[in-house]
């Protein structure tokens, strides 16, 4: 292509002559930043209780958590229901084997049925533990999986707590990173490593170890778009103290590694919640629902746009929060993004209330 200018009798040719037009037009010559799809977020029933370092996973039309941390810091096992439909809380009347805090649910199809999946996390004295244990949403009981305990150790051969660091990908968990502390009568440590669960595969052989990550860290918020897993964030353990990291790392199953490459996020987060979509509304991208800064957490709401390898910030929530629970209360194609509880910015209240994010 040529372009010719009447008055100034010269020529450019193809991106020259284009930048030109742009810059003689008062245009930018780079081309502009993609912009966040929009997400409202609106206020939604609120627990009955204020509820802390907990998760929850949707089954035929209701969410569950089971379990979470409570406001005097007690750890509490009772497995609650939100029905969707008809926008209530219910207390399903059963408890989980080995009460929990600090965990993901990850629901996982196994020989018995389709199940909610907890790997380890903190009990109730405050130690971290490697149980894995299930409950099942269509006859209301629970199992502990005592064949294969989440193996997953720090360097320090501590077992590691890797929280909310859990991506499910075709019927399989994968546990991402962890960490241990001293003041659990081990060490300060972090762990690199990702560990698979099979929960079709042969008792005893239900993990694989997976290529580790290139960062160890713990309390990373986990996404998946397709078959990509991205590790999001997450914490260090410093002499004790998680601190915040801004890093994201990417692997896709399968791969020999993962890659250290992926665009960081604009502020460090932890503790925080994650949704990617590969197609619908929100196809392509990762929504950090708020951001969590231990010890606290600001309300912002990230969103990461995978054909451009870019964040950027979407709006916030209407209260900051960290260590909610969170789930997509919608469809693929039209996600309802759903978070609850956690701790309020100074983590002064563990909170009640809910936020329904849609595009």
């Amino acid at each position: 292509m040529t372009i010719r200018f009447a008055s100034g009798g010269f020529a450019l040719k193809g991106a020259v002559a284009l930048t030109a037009v742009m810059a003689l037009s008062g245009a930018s010559a780079l081309a502009a930043a993609p912009q966040p799809t929009a997400v409202t977020w609106t206020e939604g029933t609120p627990l009955p209780f204020g509820a802390t370092r907990f998760d929850g996973a949707v089954v035929a039309g209701s969410m569950y958590i089971l379990g979470y941390r409570a406001a005097d810091a007690s750890t509490n096992g009772e497995v609650w229901r939100y029905d969707i439909a008809g926008d209530t809380w219910v207390d399903t009347g059963v408890a989980m084997p080995d009460p929990v805090s600090n965990y993901e649910a990850s629901v996982l199809k196994d020989p018995t049925g389709k199940g909610i999946y907890v790997f380890g996390g903190r009990d109730a004295t405050g130690a971290i533990i490697n149980t894995v244990q299930v409950y099942y949403p269509s006859t209301n009981t629970t199992a502990i999986v005592a064949t294969d305990a989440f193996p997953g150790q720090t360097p320090s051969a501590c077992i590691s707590l890797p929280a909310m660091g859990v991506a499910v990908v075709k019927n399989k968990a994968y546990v991402l990173g962890g960490m241990s502390f001293a003041a659990n009568g081990c060490a300060d440590d972090n762990s690199a490593q990702v560990w698979r669960f099979d929960p079709m595969a042969a008792a005893g052989s239900k993990w694989t170890s997976e290529p580790s990550l290139p960062t160890a860290r713990g309390y990373i918020t986990a996404a998946v778009v397709g078959t990509t897993i991205y590790a999001i964030g997450g914490d260090v353990n410093t002499a004790g103290t998680p601190t915040p990291q801004a890093n994201v790392d990417s692997w896709r199953v399968g791969a020999a590694k993962w890659k250290a490459s992926t665009a960081d996020l604009p502020q460090p987060c932890d503790e925080s919640q994650g949704f990617g979509f590969k197609k619908g509304t929100l196809a392509q991208t990762i929504t950090v629902a708020g951001c969590g800064q231990f010890p606290l957490a600001v309300a912002d709401v990230l969103q990461y746009d995978v054909a451009t390898n870019t964040w950027s910030t979407n709006g916030a929530l209407n209260e900051a929060r960290r260590n909610q629970a969170a789930a997509n209360l919608g469809s693929a194609k039209h996600p309802k993004l759903f978070v609850v509880g956690g701790y309020n910015s100074d983590s002064s209240v563990t909170l009640m209330s809910s936020e329904l994010g849609t595009p």
